[in-house]
């Protein structure tokens, strides 16, 4: 993008990611940018790593899960094409896996930090 200097079309500062739109005034010469804001509960941007999204997103779920009240927990993945969901939620999937048997581990100890 910026060899071709090009513009990002979506810029993502926490909570809120901007969609710019590039358009064509009436005269179908004029052009200009339109920018859409999108509120969310957290936002991440290309340079956030799988751990950090891991921590903010999924981690908080674990002990909700192993609470003993029959928690459940869905995590959802949304972006363009190309742009990691999968590869991010392989690595979430891996901590997700490590963590609960951590966390059934020690609570087969009798230490269970869930609160079961």
């Amino acid at each position: 993008e910026r060899n071709k200097k090009d513009h990002d079309s979506v810029t993502c500062l926490h909570p809120a990611v901007w969609v710019h739109s590039a358009k064509l005034r009436v005269d179908g010469i004029t052009k200009y940018l339109d920018h859409s804001s999108f509120a969310f509960d957290h936002a991440f941007d290309e340079n956030t790593s799988t751990e950090e999204i891991y921590s903010v997103s999924t981690m908080p779920l674990i002990d909700f899960v192993c609470a003993g009240g029959g928690g459940r927990a869905t995590v959802f993945a949304y972006g363009q094409t190309g742009s990691g969901k999968t590869y991010t939620m392989g690595g979430i999937q891996t901590m997700v896996a490590e963590d609960l048997f951590l966390l059934l581990g020690d609570a087969s100890k009798g230490n269970n930090p869930g609160g079961g």
